[in-house]
């Protein structure tokens, strides 16, 4: 289910790597915790989104605050297309079917915004749908959460 809301995800602290700003596109709003790709004009939305303005060519990494492009929101300081920042570190990112440890070191790729999968394609073979890489399964905390690096 794609995010309606922010949401707070857990990171590992020792995997910080680099945040950059980009404006969200036209039309489009993104949570903070959200799993947004880059498109090919520079601007980013929820992965997995449909219609982009230009074709979606990566994923980004995940949005450090909400911020909405819509035109149909009235908190002015999280409207328009002032940058958010984006960032690429490592994230306890929900799965749609659990990994275990042999998928350690395998790709993770974008279902929407909010789930991640080890699949990449989806849909049927007569129209199959490839799924933007968000990373790497780097491991498991001791509660059997997986982590996603993204960069």
């Amino acid at each position: 289910m794609a995010l309606n809301r922010d949401r707070a995800l857990d990171e590992m602290k020792a995997a910080i790597g680099p945040e950059f700003g980009f404006v969200t596109a036209v039309g489009f709003r993104v949570y903070r915790g959200s799993i947004v790709a880059v498109c090919q004009d520079g601007t980013i939305l929820p992965a997995a989104s449909a219609s982009p303005p230009s074709p979606m060519v990566a994923i980004a990494g995940v949005c450090r605050d909400f911020r909405d492009n819509t035109g149909s929101a009235i908190v002015s300081d999280m409207v328009g297309d002032e940058p958010v920042q984006v960032m690429r570190r490592t994230f306890a990112l929900p799965f749609d079917a659990a990994p275990t440890w042999a998928n350690v070191g395998a790709p993770v790729y974008a279902v929407d915004d909010e789930t991640v999968t080890l699949t990449e394609n989806a849909g049927t073979e007569a129209a199959p749908v490839n799924r933007l890489q968000v990373g790497t399964l780097v491991g498991f905390d001791l509660s059997g959460t997986p982590y996603v690096k993204i960069g």
